[in-house]
């Protein structure tokens, strides 16, 4: 009886649940970041075009297979309302300039609608030499050596007022970097000037050069022109973006989507 009783108490006794072992899930595995895109190349003479701006490329003629295209150039002509405003906004200024006929260039994408030639920049800051541009791009200079580098010089302290300014090149239909083929530089518009230096009434000059870091007031002096050309112009250029920009100062009025400007 007191084996029965022990029988029928194991099988009673409920029997131990092993455990079952529990695989941890495996750590979720996040996806690599698919790499960063190169930044722009922005060492060019003229700025790229800003994202989801359409290319513009450059050819020696008009394709035959669109004789109706319009070139580059013609697609910058004002409207007369347009180049009127302009026009009142440089005799304003005191700007002494010229109007001239449209001009077209070698390549077919090259020219200006409604030119002007300009010899003063403001009254007593001469243009040396005088130089063929589009009214918008002489507006933008106007703009600048009133609000910016004549202010700037003043500040200086030591620089005497400002008499001329000289350039490398406005009009000069090329495509850029002088390559045989591509786009059009912004100088084929007359959308651009090379400010090579300065010139003070009491005839010392400023060349543009590198002078980063060197801790003079002639540094300070380039650095604050090159900022507030930003103000005026859509693209500056200059020391430091590359070696072609060593020794001037390009400045260009080139429209972009949303208003897009380089600053370098």
């Amino acid at each position: 009886m007191i084996l029965r009783a022990a029988c029928i108490a194991l099988l009673a006794t409920p029997a131990l649940a092993q455990e079952t072992p529990v695989s941890e899930a495996a750590p979720e595995v996040s996806e690599t970041p698919a790499p960063r895109p190169d930044p722009e190349d922005r060492a060019s003479e003229v700025a790229p075009d800003a994202p989801g701006e359409a290319p513009e490329e450059a050819t020696a003629e008009t394709p035959e297979d669109a004789p109706d295209t319009p070139a580059q150039w013609q697609t910058l002509r004002e409207t007369p309302e347009v180049y009127a405003s302009c026009l009142a906004a440089l005799e304003e200024f005191g700007t002494e300039f010229v109007e001239r006929d449209s001009i077209t260039g070698q390549v077919a994408d090259c020219g200006i609608a409604n030119p002007i030639e300009v010899t003063e920049i403001l009254p007593g800051v001469e243009l040396r030499p005088e130089a063929v541009m589009r009214c918008e791009t002489a507006r933008a200079l106007a703009s600048w050596v009133s609000g910016t580098v004549v202010p700037a010089a003043a500040r200086t302290g030591i620089l005497a007022p400002l008499a001329a300014i000289n350039h490398g090149s406005t009009y000069v239909c090329r495509n850029r970097g002088g390559v045989a083929s591509g786009k059009v530089s912004e100088h084929g518009f007359g959308n651009a000037v090379d400010v090579m230096g300065f010139r003070f009434e009491d005839d010392s000059s400023l060349a543009v050069e590198p002078r980063a870091d060197s801790g003079t007031i002639e540094e300070a002096f380039q650095r604050a022109v090159r900022g507030g050309a930003c103000l005026d112009f859509t693209t500056v250029l200059g020391p430091g973006t590359d070696a072609a920009h060593a020794d001037h100062l390009h400045l260009d009025v080139k429209e972009r989507n949303g208003g897009y400007r380089i600053c370098q």
